[in-house]
């Protein structure tokens, strides 16, 4: 019996989530400013980070998106994403865009359906334990459990992992620092949303706080 060789959209959600376990911090560009975001997503990169969401809350967000990968040298990492994917029509412009990953603070079957028909790596937000199940269920590759520090933070996220450990793996979100990575990957993430922590009053200032993310991150 002959095994089909792997497609395009496999190694790409593979080599995603080879990433994810690597330099598990999801850089989150959501500036209100299309050239503070622009900015930000080009330091995200240049220190390292390999994978850069920018969210449909920034202006121009798919442009940004299209000028990051059209810089990039050759194929990822880094990876560039679009998150706040709320809709079936945001779900379709990040497509367009060339995404190579979706974030959703919310569940949608048809947003999980569109990213899953393009091949897309999948971090769907969900917070209750039956979101946790649907969004595993919708075939999550990553899910992301928002919004965690207003429900209890790594408190909440270790309790109700003792139930659902099998799920898919779990993503922390919803705006923590940089020094509270350790207690959430305590909890069970093993991957961190982290934005305007990263960001610092200079670019070299920026560097070191990325370098202490990803230290923390990978443990």
């Amino acid at each position: 019996m002959t095994t089909a060789p792997p497609t395009l959209e496999t190694i790409l959600r593979e080599r995603v989530r080879e990433s994810v376990r690597r330099s598990p911090v999801v850089a989150v560009v959501r500036d209100a400013d299309a050239q503070v975001a622009a900015r930000q997503a080009e330091a995200f990169v240049r220190h390292g980070l390999e994978l850069v969401e920018i969210t449909f809350t920034c202006p121009d967000a798919t442009r940004l998106v299209t000028d990051l990968l059209a810089r990039r040298r050759g194929e990822g990492p880094p990876w560039i994403g679009m998150g706040t994917v709320t809709t079936p029509e945001r779900a379709r412009a990040a497509v367009a865009a060339g995404a190579e990953f979706l974030v959703t603070p919310n569940l949608d079957p048809e947003v999980a359906a569109i990213g899953r028909a393009a091949g897309l790596f999948l971090v769907l937000g969900a917070l209750s334990p039956t979101e946790l199940v649907q969004a595993d269920r919708l075939g999550a590759d990553l899910i992301k459990v928002y919004p965690l520090p207003p429900v209890g933070g790594p408190a909440y996220l270790s309790v109700v992992r003792q139930p659902l450990g099998d799920l898919a793996p779990m993503l922390a979100g919803g705006g923590f620092g940089i020094e509270e990575i350790p207690a959430y990957k305590r909890a069970g993430a093993v991957a961190f949303g982290v934005g305007a922590p990263l960001v610092g009053e200079d670019d070299a200032e920026t560097g070191r706080r990325i370098a202490r993310a990803l230290e923390l991150a990978r443990g």
